[in-house]
């Protein structure tokens, strides 16, 4: 046990300084997000495109931050669901600090941008709904509660530590159970490589917590995971940004676009699980 828990360790400590400057990037972008920078504010005009390209930011607070706009009235159901889809909180971040991996991280990126913009296009094409303009923040807010952020350097060797921890805690579960039960502790772990795997992933990503978009990339990095599971996953992976629809729209609303996030990354998830596993 002592065995695997400093293999564990040594697993993940030698990508921390990697860790440390992809969040430090992505603080600095999600910075200019909420301050309303011209490129920021012109990007998210850009309905769905804006969407998918601010989604793809591994920071769980532009889900959140967009889902507020939403709820809000200040941006379409067809660019809430391109930055959910597009989004994948901090797996893209420890499939990169795999340097051998880059080239897989830019594939997923490239894929989940296209499918994002173009399954919020479709959405906007065929649902159409009445935006309430509520009282809230828009993408230009200046209000000393938008306004309000901390030391970027502490925030990001904070949220490192964080996520060095939730990494740490995933790879120890992943080894043990490979250790002790073999390849079938993987399955057992993360659901069996059959055609209900890409069905358990998207579940799984759904689940707001920055643990679950951790296991669902570890758990392909290790071979206990499809690639189709995988995308199934992070497709459906919106972080926190869920929670912020639970609180502020109506519980059938919110249900409803729960159940068309998931028809849509089981859907992707299925196709591609078929076509190369």
């Amino acid at each position: 046990m002592a065995e695997i828990m400093i293999d564990s360790f040594q697993d993940v400590i030698k990508i921390v300084p990697v860790l440390f400057l992809v969040i430090l990037l992505t603080n600095w972008l999600t910075g200019k997000v909420n301050k309303g920078t011209q490129y920021f504010s012109r990007l998210a005009r850009l309905d769905v495109v804006g969407g998918a390209l601010l989604g793809i930011i591994p920071q769980c607070g532009i889900s959140v931050a967009l889902a507020k706009l939403y709820c809000n009235g200040y941006i379409t159901l067809g660019m809430l669901m391109a930055v959910f889809l597009a989004g994948s909180d901090e797996a893209l971040i420890v499939i990169g600090a795999h340097p051998d991996k880059l080239s897989l991280m830019l594939m997923i990126i490239g894929m989940k941008v296209l499918f994002a913009a173009g399954a919020g296009w479709l959405i906007n094409l065929t649902i159409k709904e009445k935006r309430n303009r509520l009282k809230g923040c828009g993408i230009d807010c200046d209000c000393p509660k938008c306004g309000k952020h901390k030391n970027i350097l502490v925030n990001s060797l904070v949220h490192t530590l964080k996520l060095a921890l939730f990494l740490y805690v995933t790879v120890l579960i992943i080894e043990i159970g490979a250790d002790r039960f073999g390849e079938e502790g993987l399955y057992t772990l993360l659901g069996r490589t059959t055609f209900l795997q890409p069905i358990v992933a998207s579940l799984l990503g759904m689940v707001p917590s920055c643990f679950s978009s951790v296991l669902i990339a570890e758990g392909f990095l290790k071979g206990a995971l499809s690639f189709g599971s995988m995308m199934a996953g992070l497709l459906a992976n919106t972080g926190f940004g869920i929670l912020v629809l639970f609180k502020e729209l109506p519980l059938k609303k919110t249900l409803w676009i729960i159940l068309i996030l998931q028809a849509m990354s089981i859907l992707v998830g299925e196709i591609l699980f078929v076509a190369v596993g």
